[in-house]
Formats: C-alpha cells, structure tokens, sequence
C-alpha cells in the first residue's frame, strides 16, 4: 500500500511503499501521477535497486522523453542527462554564468517545456547539497491584487543563450538558434490540469518582458523572479543514498545548493516532454 506524507502545507510529499525497480503497475502510475499534481513533488527514498534503464523506464511511464542539447548524458542512455559537480570536473557553472543554485523551471526556452522531472542521487557529498523546490501557484497569489491582475496577460521572451550561450562555440551556438530559437511564454501560465495560475519566469532562462522597455522589464522581472525564494512557498530536500525526486516543472521552480565544498555530488535525471504553455 503506497503512502503520502507531506512534507509542508503547500508542497513536498513523501511517498512510502513502492519500489520503483521493475513493472510499475499501471494504476500506481496514475496514483503517482495525481500526486504529483496535489503536492507538485515527490519523494521516494531508498530506491537502491534502481538502475539507470529502470530509472529511464519509469519516466516513460509519464511521457516522451527529451534530450538535452548542452548536457552531457549517460553513456548508454542519451535521455538520462549527468550533473556532476566535483573538483576538477566541467560543470554546469563552467557551461554558463548560471549554475543549478539559481532558481529556475527546465528548458523553459523549449516551445513545449518540460511536465516532469525524476532525479536520482548517484553519488553524495559528506554534507551539503539539498535541494530546494518553490511553489509557483503560491508565488502568484502572493502577489497583490493590483500586480497579478498587471502580470496576467504579460508574455516574455525565453532563451537557452542566456544560460548556455557561454558554453558553446559561435557556430554550434548558432546551428542551435535555429534548432531552438527564442520563445514568448505567458509570465503566467494556466496549469493544464488544475487551471490555476502559476508564475512563470525565470532568471536563468527569461530575457524579457514583450513590448515593454527593457529598464522596466528587468525591473518588473527581478520583482517576479523574487517570489521563488520565500521560505513560505518551499520545501528542502536532504539528499540520501538511494533518494529520487519527481517534480511537477509546470508549477515549481527548484535550486541545487552549491554547498558541499570539495565534495562530490553526482544526479542523473530524466525529463518528460510536456505541452506550450498558454
């Protein structure tokens, strides 16, 4: 019998009693997935016996699977991208002036951005390395009145330059403007589910705000991206052996504390196609 534990009033939840190695039975992966909805992400520990073709199986489970353009992969499993942060290793602060400790929703500057995102620890730090995880809904309705009524029908421009333009070379850069040029998304977005508003910029990913100066737009867009860190609206997860993360990427932001030192943390991750936001 599974089991949900939440973790705050808003979002984060535990889930006990699923092993997610081997068949997933088809009416536990729709339990999943309206929990998943409800709490925005979840937590499943001790999941030692997951492999990656399992761990890339169970993401099936919920959609197609996207590759990264600018992350490197697993060797045998091109879906199931590598963070890797320790000494001596590229990592995603080399590729970019953004790393994981910013706030951010995956490949918003995709024209259909992610629905989910399952991340597995591989290998862990003595200490440090939480992640966080915000509640982008909460976000919104916290805002006045006055601003959300403001925002609503805004829309901005998302591009991978911004974070991983600094990585690649000036040809590879623009062969990839091609394959993924900028793209307007509403400021906020309707979750396809629920129908509820959600707050959706981000620093790393969101250049501007259409039609508007770009002195207010940095303004307005420094305001917004603010509301990601109010304690009131997250959960923390620490890190064990064996722990994977499933997010909800349309109605959560999240951010990798770069805390650990001269330790080494190592996560593989899968992420799941999902629709154009509107």
């Amino acid at each position: 019998m599974i089991d949900f534990h939440p973790l705050t009033s808003r979002i984060g939840c535990e889930v006990r009693g699923i092993e997610l190695s081997g068949s997933v039975p088809t009416d536990t992966v729709a339990e999943i997935r309206k929990a998943l909805v409800e709490h925005k992400v979840l937590f499943f520990r001790d999941q030692h016996q997951l492999t990656a073709a399992e761990h890339v199986a169970f993401g099936r489970l919920f959609g197609e699977l996207e590759i990264h353009p600018f992350i490197g992969a697993n060797r045998d499993h091109p879906e199931l991208i590598v963070l890797n942060r320790s000494p001596g290793t590229e990592s995603a602060r080399s590729l970019s002036p953004y790393g994981e400790d910013f706030w951010h929703s995956d490949v918003s500057w995709r024209a259909e951005p992610s629905f989910g995102s399952i991340l597995r620890a591989k290998q862990l730090p003595p200490v440090g390395g939480d992640t966080l995880w915000a509640d982008m809904e909460a976000a919104f309705h916290g805002l006045s009145p006055e601003l959300q009524n403001a925002v609503r029908p805004l829309r901005a421009i998302h591009d991978f330059d911004k974070a991983f333009g600094a990585g690649v070379t000036a040809d590879r850069k623009a062969a990839m403007a091609q394959k993924y040029p900028p793209v307007e998304h509403p400021v906020v977005r309707t979750h396809p589910d629920t129908g509820a508003p959600i707050l959706y910029v981000n620093e790393p990913f969101t250049s501007r705000i259409v039609g508007m100066d770009i002195c207010e737009s940095d303004a307005l867009l420094n305001l917004l991206y603010r509301q990601a860190s109010k304690p009131e609206y997250q959960c923390r997860l620490s890190w064990r052996p064996g722990t994977v993360a499933f997010w909800d990427n349309r109605s959560t932001q999240h951010y990798a504390c770069n805390d650990i030192g001269e330790g080494t943390r190592i996560m593989e991750r899968v992420t799941i196609v999902g629709n154009r936001p509107y």
